[in-house]
């Protein structure tokens, strides 16, 4: 399942944004003995390599089970290796893209070096750890499964530059809705807090009725929001220069942060079904302050990540923009469904 998941990662960061298809010269695969590209960067040639090393690791994990160890790395790497050639072969229909047979071999070169760590390691060791605290603290179950992963994408969704602090479904842009209110200082603030608070309130309800009553499900939920302002720290100093850490700490959002932090002790004992329903709804309020509040004019994206051409970073970017602007109504839907479902919790 991690294996198909970062493969479909793969796929649409190699060949966003599926427009401008053109006809391909007659080899597509004339690519491969094309003279090495000229002009390369170590950043691209780091990217191509480290985007594979994963997708090596996971199919390592897929095969071990059934393959000796040697056998498992070199079935792994070829896998990976004709994912990578049927992606550059595509991306010869792509105008804006470019094949390379260095994109092609770093590539590999990545998914070998994943593969071999993984069998040379004790990645099924640390897998255990994690089945075993997924058994211990959580209800059984898929549709508890399912909303791990909502909230696994929730804590990727803070990668996104560009939103506010827990900003996300933030469709204006997308959509071009119209303005409804004028910003002023007292206006943005009160609203960012809103934001920060219901988003605080949503996942912290969703994480609580997940766990299993006698894990110390606000000790979960609150680990897991102090994880999300982790990664929207350092991402912001290593990926978008950001003047520091602490760069989203606005009074809004410490306000917002203490708000939403209070609701959720207050709420967090609620029968599971209400939990789910309480989630559901602070989601959506949420999603509906987002939209109508003014958007903040000092806020603006890195120059890089809006040029004409094409990267790597660039790619990143438009994923965690999807995962921010839309990450709102898979959860609310599914808070809403899980809310009807029967969760045992058989502790």
């Amino acid at each position: 399942m991690l294996a198909l998941a970062y493969l479909l990662i793969i796929v649409y960061a190699s060949l966003q944004p599926f427009s401008g298809w053109r006809t391909p010269p007659a080899d597509i695969l004339a690519f491969l003995t094309a003279p090495l590209p000229r002009y390369v960067t170590f950043g691209d040639l780091a990217l191509n390599f480290a985007a594979y090393v994963p997708l090596g690791v996971f199919l390592l994990l897929a095969l071990r089970s059934r393959l000796r160890a040697a056998a498992a790395v070199v079935a792994a790497t070829a896998l990976a290796g004709m994912v990578s050639l049927a992606l550059e072969c595509v991306q010869m229909f792509m105008p804006t893209r470019i094949a390379s047979n260095l994109d092609f071999l770093t590539n590999t070169a990545g998914a070998f070096v994943g593969a071999l760590a993984a069998a040379a390691s004790r990645p099924l060791a640390a897998g255990a750890v994690l089945a075993r605290a997924r058994r211990d603290w959580f209800v059984p179950g898929g549709i508890a499964d399912a909303g791990l992963v909502i909230v696994g994408l929730w804590l990727a969704a803070q990668l996104h530059p560009a939103a506010q602090l827990f900003g996300t479904g933030d469709l204006r842009a997308v959509f071009d809705l119209p303005r409804i209110a004028i910003h002023t200082p007292h206006l943005f603030a009160t609203a960012e807090a809103a934001v920060v608070a219901l988003n605080i309130l949503g996942v912290g309800l969703l994480l609580c009725a997940l766990a299993r009553r006698h894990a110390r499900p606000l000790a979960i939920s609150t680990g897991v929001i102090t994880a999300a302002l982790a990664v929207r720290s350092i991402s912001g100093v290593a990926l978008f220069s950001a003047p520091g850490l602490l760069h989203w700490l606005t009074p809004g959002a410490a306000l917002g942060i203490a708000g939403g932090g209070l609701a959720l002790y207050v709420l967090h004992r609620l029968p599971r079904w209400a939990t789910f329903a309480a989630a559901a709804a602070s989601i959506g309020a949420a999603l509906a302050v987002i939209n109508l509040a003014p958007s903040n004019p000092y806020q603006q994206v890195p120059p890089y990540l809006i040029a004409g051409g094409q990267s790597h970073l660039l790619s990143f970017s438009h994923i965690t923009r999807v995962l921010a602007e839309y990450w709102p109504f898979v959860a609310a839907v599914y808070a809403v469904i899980a809310a009807g479902a029967r969760m045992e919790d058989r502790s």
